[in-house]
């Protein structure tokens, strides 16, 4: 458990420092960078043989289940875009998803915010691929 706290307190410093950063600067790039550079390395190194004694470990089908979530969230979202660029983009009832992005990312703790978001989002295939090959192992 001490080890877990650790964890998401170094990951909120991280995203507190690269929220912070000013956009499309090298510095920023890099930030962004760092998480996709350890998540394929963790993704790299689970995927190698197994050690003697070990089985292998099996990618699961897709199942339309898994996705299905994912697939309405994008379609809600295209949906809402789309709705609002053909009410010309200026509507205050309907606003796009840039609109709605730009105002939101004004504030530092909502950029932190979303940015941790983007991280867990990320991480979970990771750690379901971490804890599938510690079954097997």
């Amino acid at each position: 458990m001490p080890g877990r706290i650790a964890c998401i307190l170094c990951v909120a410093a991280f995203g507190y420092w690269a929220t912070g950063l000013r956009p499309f600067t090298l510095t920023c790039y890099f930030a962004v960078g760092i998480p996709i550079v350890v998540v394929g390395s963790v993704l790299a190194f689970a995927g190698r043989t197994p050690i003697e004694g070990q089985r292998q470990l099996r990618a699961e089908p897709v199942r339309l289940r898994r996705v299905l979530p994912w697939l309405l969230a994008a379609s809600a979202t295209a949906c809402l875009e789309g709705l609002g660029l053909a009410l010309g983009g200026r509507s205050s009832a309907v606003p796009t998803l840039s609109t709605v992005l730009d105002h939101a990312l004004t504030w530092h703790a909502l950029r932190l915010v979303l940015f941790c978001g983007w991280l867990v989002l990320g991480s979970v295939p990771l750690v379901a691929l971490v804890r599938r090959h510690a079954r097997v192992s």
